[in-house]
């Protein structure tokens, strides 16, 4: 059983764009890892997320219908890590995503294989494995890609459906990351902050780059066969407006802050996690008429972990 965690988010922003009757939407598109099994160890799982979103429109009644979307957004990300020795690892996901939209004026859904993605991490120090010390930390930097492989032009009616609807971006993005854990006896904190930088697709059209910024406190309950490790913090998310031909797209970008709180049991080999998250502040990128509300975030887990080292943080 490890006797240490990381947290490693790499979360990318959720992003928001107008198009057609839509006002906003949410790809999911983003690399999340939570807590992870014993940092030098391989690992496969599969994690479920969902979040939901609702959009307003109103034309004022004169000419127009007030226009309305309840958006829901979930995804099944087959995701995994490849230990390089320890200072260096691989993590890839690949998603499966399943998108609804229910309108006043569009309702489609959307499901298929998503963008894939996969970030090298280096390790510059990793001291936990050493208990001798009042204090154990770790630092981890990593950079990657996020390749467009998913559906990026899906129509209907003769009209491309919302950028966030599609199930890829259709644009290869660069992705930053580093997470840094401290921990004392049976508790700990960990930071984490991402960038994803995005380029142009085929249709001249780019996502606005993303930021994201999470800390967490966590305590490690260790029993006899198990370890019980609830954890809560917060997340900052912030992004730009789109670009289409570059000219800014309206009620694109904006910036969130969410609570976390979840808990994540390890047992053997085997690690099992469940995340929420509720918005506390949302300030999206809307004109006089628009209003974009993102409700709450669900994400769980299952990790298998295999060839793995004993007592590492």
């Amino acid at each position: 059983m490890t006797k240490q965690l990381l947290l490693f988010m790499a979360a990318v922003m959720l992003t928001f764009s107008g198009q057609a009757c839509d006002v906003c939407g949410c790809s999911l598109s983003g690399l999340y890892f939570g807590f992870l099994p014993n940092q030098n160890a391989h690992f496969v799982g599969v994690k479920y997320s969902h979040a939901s979103f609702s959009a307003f429109i109103d034309n004022d009644g004169y000419y127009f219908e007030d226009e309305y979307s309840e958006d829901t957004y979930q995804r099944y990300d087959l995701m995994g890590r490849f230990s390089l020795g320890d200072r260096f690892q691989v993590r890839y996901l690949m998603p499966y995503m399943i998108n609804n939209m229910e309108g006043s004026h569009q309702t489609v859904h959307s499901e298929g294989f998503g963008d894939p993605m996969v970030i090298l991490y280096y390790s510059p120090f990793n001291t936990g494995s050493d208990f001798s010390g009042a204090f154990m930390h770790s630092l981890s930097v990593g950079a990657g890609l996020k390749v467009p492989l998913g559906e990026f032009d899906k129509a209907d009616n003769g009209e491309l459906v919302n950028r966030n609807f599609q199930l890829g971006s259709g644009s290869l993005d660069y992705v930053l990351s580093a997470n840094y854990t401290i921990r004392r006896g049976n508790m700990g904190v960990s930071s984490e902050t991402s960038l994803k930088l995005n380029s142009t697709n085929a249709h001249a059209y780019r996502f606005g780059n993303q930021f994201n910024l999470s800390a967490n406190t966590f305590y490690y309950f260790e029993m006899k066969k198990v370890s019980l490790v609830p954890f809560a913090g917060l997340y900052y998310e912030i992004a730009d407006r789109h670009k289409n031909h570059q000219i800014i797209e309206a009620n694109t970008g904006g910036s969130s802050l969410l609570s976390t709180f979840g808990v994540q049991l390890f047992a053997g080999r085997v690690t099992t996690s469940i995340q929420y998250q509720v918005p506390l502040m949302q300030a999206f990128n809307t004109d006089d008429f628009a209003e974009i509300e993102g409700g709450n975030r669900l994400t769980a887990g299952l990790y298998y972990s295999f060839s793995f080292k004993k007592n590492q943080m």
